[in-house]
C-alpha cells in the first residue's frame, strides 16, 4: 500500500493556486507595495484585504440557520460583550489592547492553518488518531519560535519587558532565542520520527498538507524578518483573508447545494453576489472608520511615538495602529471562529 494519499480542500488546480502558490505571491506583492507605495496606502490595502473576510464570517455565522440554531446564544452575547470591551480598551488602554488583540490574531492565524491541515487529512483519509494533536503542537512550536526570535516580534516583547522593569541583557536574550531554536529543532526531529512511525504502522500521509504548511510558514518567517510591520500585514492578510473567504464561499455553497435552510441573504447564492456583498461591506466599513490614521487611532499612534521603550517613528506607529484597528474589528470574527469551524464536528464536515 502506498505511503501517500492525495486529498484536496477543493481540487488540485485550486489548491495549488490558493493554498500553495498564494503565500509566495503575497510576499512579492507586499514587498512591491513597500517599495513603491507610501505607508498609509499600504495600511489601507491591508484593511481592504482584511475587511471582506470579516464579512464572510458574519455571513457564515448568521446566514446558515443550522449555525444560528446551534449557536444563537453565543452569536448574540459575544458581540454585546466584545464591542464595549474594545471601545473602552481603545480609549483607556490603547497599547495594552493592541498587544492583546495582536496576540489573539496570532492564535487565530495558527488555528486557521491548523484547521486547513486537518481538512487535508479528513479529505484524504490520512494520518493516525494522534496526528491532529501532533500537528497542532508542531504549528504552535514553529509560530512561538518565530515570535521569540524574529526581529519584528522580538522588538515588541523586549520593549514590554523593559516596561515591566524586567529588562534582560543582550546575552540573556541571545540565550533565550538560541534555546527557542533548539526546542524547535528537537520537535522537528520528533515530528519526522512520528511520520516515519505512522507510515510503518500503515497510516498514509497527504503531501498536499505538507506543501500547504511549508508555504504558510515560509510566508510568516520571511516577513517576520523584514523591518516593516506593514510588509507583514499586507502579506499575512492577503494569505489569511483570501484563503478564509474561499473556504467560506465553498462551505456555504455546499450547504446551499445540500438544501440546508439559509437566510434570505444567501438565496440565489453565487460568486457575483458573494463578492458584491463583500465589497459593499468593505465600503461601509471604510466610510465608518474614515479619516486619517491619527484622527481615528484613539491616541494609539501618539502613544507609540511617545513611548520611551518602543520609540516608534510615524511610519511604524501608523503601521502598528493599522494592525490594532484591523484586529479590533476582527475580535468578534476570532470569537465566532473559535466554535463554528470545528473540523471534528460531523455537521461541519458536511460542508467541507
Amino acid at each position: 500500500m502506498s505511503a501517500a494519499a492525495l486529498g484536496y480542500i477543493r481540487n488540485p488546480r485550486a489548491d495549488l493556486l490558493w493554498f500553495v502558490a498564494l503565500p509566495f505571491f503575497a510576499i512579492a506583492t507586499a514587498l512591491g507595495f513597500h517599495h513603491w507605495l507610501p505607508y498609509v496606502a499600504q495600511a489601507s490595502i491591508s484593511v481592504w484585504i482584511t475587511v471582506p473576510h470579516h464579512y464572510a464570517t458574519w455571513m457564515r455565522s448568521y446566514g446558515l440557520r443550522e449555525d444560528w440554531s446551534r449557536w444563537h446564544t453565543r452569536l448574540l452575547v459575544g458581540p454585546l460583550l466584545l464591542i464595549p470591551t474594545v471601545l473602552l480598551g481603545s480609549a483607556f488602554l490603547p497599547v495594552s489592547l493592541a498587544l492583546v488583540l495582536l496576540l489573539w490574531d496570532h492564535q487565530h492565524s495558527v488555528m486557521q492553518q491548523h484547521g486547513f491541515a486537518r481538512v487535508y487529512d479528513f479529505k484524504a483519509g490520512t494520518g493516525a488518531p494522534a496526528t491532529g494533536r501532533i500537528d497542532f503542537w508542531l504549528q504552535v512550536v514553529l509560530y512561538v519560535n518565530m515570535l521569540v526570535v524574529a526581529p519584528l516580534w522580538a522588538e515588541l516583547w523586549i520593549a514590554e519587558l523593559y516596561r515591566w522593569d524586567l529588562a534582560l541583557t543582550a546575552p540573556t536574550i541571545a540565550r533565550i532565542q538560541s534555546a527557542s531554536w533548539m526546542l524547535t529543532g528537537a520537535y522537528a526531529v520528533f515530528y519526522l520520527g512520528y511520520l516515519v512511525r505512522c507510515v510503518s504502522q500503515g497510516y498514509r500521509l497527504n503531501p498536499m498538507k505538507y506543501l500547504f504548511l511549508f508555504s504558510s510558514y515560509s510566508l510568516w518567517y520571511f516577513v517576520s524578518w523584514q523591518d516593516s510591520l506593514l510588509v507583514y500585514l499586507v502579506a499575512h492578510r492577503m494569505m489569511h483573508g483570501v484563503q478564509y473567504i474561499l473556504m467560506v464561499y465553498w462551505y456555504v455553497g455546499r450547504k446551499v447545494d445540500q438544501a440546508q435552510p439559509t437566510s434570505a441573504l444567501l438565496r440565489d447564492f453565487g460568486i457575483g453576489r458573494f463578492l458584491l456583498m463583500g465589497a459593499a461591506y468593505a465600503v461601509i466599513f471604510h466610510l465608518v472608520t474614515g479619516g486619517s490614521a491619527g484622527d481615528f487611532s484613539f491616541g494609539l499612534v501618539a502613544a507609540l511615538q511617545e513611548d520611551q521603550y518602543l520609540q516608534f517613528g510615524t511610519e511604524k506607529a501608523v503601521g502598528f495602529y493599522a494592525a490594532t484597528a484591523i484586529s479590533a474589528a476582527a475580535a468578534i470574527h476570532y470569537y465566532f471562529d473559535s466554535f463554528i469551524w470545528k473540523v471534528s464536528d460531523t455537521r461541519t464536515q458536511g460542508g467541507l
